[in-house]
């Protein structure tokens, strides 16, 4: 068998085959080869030191990613808020997405339960704002839940009534009201009534349908007609009633009489065809109590309206 060649310091190379081939590795025994971890000798692994060597490896470029990653949040929450503040935008809140409840949120909703529905317009009238802001306060109570909209009557404005959820915002008594196109002309009149004895006029206190409907119980007596709303002055007790369509003379004529026996004054509004034959049948009663006003009706008129004592301080 031929020796080993030697190589340039003297020392020999013996043949190893590996799975890249046949390589010659040194036979000194202090030798290794430190990049691929071969021993020039015997050609094995150095197992258990790779494995240690690439577990630390493996960490410290974990902790520099982690590192890394803190540093670059940081630096872009720092270019947000310089941003934001650079060009005059105000950061989103902790709470956006939740809906906190106002005092006048209450009492709004309040206000509609007691009407049924209100208009868009008249939502307007009640908060003193524009229509824009009136929009802007519908779209968030529908989207808290509190209440829907729609259009109800071709001529008039989409309409705002309460969900049963708006209903316990505003800790209503009343039950939810299921949407009725048929008395959608009517409901409205009858809140234009309000806003305007109530609230521009300041002719008294205002008790709504609901309301004077709960204080009668269900009896084996029938029950009188109820008004469509009831005007506190003073001592007076004003029924209000709103007529926009035409009835039979024999009904009008059993309304009026009703009303007119169970409170002090009746204040009747009416479509102009609808005056004559009211004012006739107003004219037969006993006490001589009701009033006939046109819808909609004129601020001075109601000034002017007789009794006296209905409007007396």
């Amino acid at each position: 068998m031929l020796p080993l060649p030697l190589n340039h310091r003297g020392l020999r190379f013996a043949p190893v085959r590996g799975a890249c081939g046949v390589a010659f590795v040194t036979t000194h025994p202090h030798l290794r080869c430190k990049p691929c971890g071969w021993s020039r000798t015997t050609g094995a692994k150095h197992t258990a030191s790779r494995r240690a060597g690439a577990g630390a490896h493996r960490e410290s470029k974990r902790k520099w990613s982690k590192a890394i990653r803190i540093w670059k949040e940081d630096r872009t929450l720092a270019t947000e808020t310089f941003t934001n503040r650079e060009e005059g935008r105000r950061r989103a809140r902790r709470d956006r997405g939740s809906f906190q409840v106002s005092e006048r949120d209450q009492e709004l909703l309040g206000l509609i339960a007691e009407q049924y529905a209100v208009t868009l317009d008249q939502l307007a009238v009640l908060i003193g704002r524009t229509h824009r802001t009136a929009r802007g306060l519908r779209d968030r109570w529908c989207n808290a839940g509190w209440a829907r909209s729609a259009k109800l009557a071709v001529s008039l404005p989409p309409f705002v009534w309460l969900t049963s959820r708006g209903g316990k915002v505003a800790q209503s008594p009343f039950r939810t009201w299921d949407p009725n196109q048929g008395l959608a002309t009517h409901i409205e009149a009858v809140t234009n009534i309000r806003l305007l004895l109530e609230r521009e006029l300041r002719l008294g206190g205002w008790e709504c349908e609901r309301a004077i409907a709960q204080r009668f119980h269900a009896g084996p007596e029938p029950r009188p007609h109820l008004p469509d709303a009831m005007l506190m002055r003073a001592q007076d007790r004003i029924a209000i009633e709103v007529e926009l369509t035409l009835k039979s003379r024999a009904r009008l004529d059993a309304i009026i009489r009703d009303l007119g026996e169970t409170y002090d004054h009746v204040w009747y509004f009416a479509t102009p065809r609808l005056l004559p034959t009211l004012k006739e049948i107003a004219s037969l009663t006993r006490w001589q109590n009701v009033t006939i006003h046109e819808y909609p009706p004129r601020a001075a008129e109601l000034l002017r309206c007789d009794p006296p004592s209905a409007l007396s301080p």
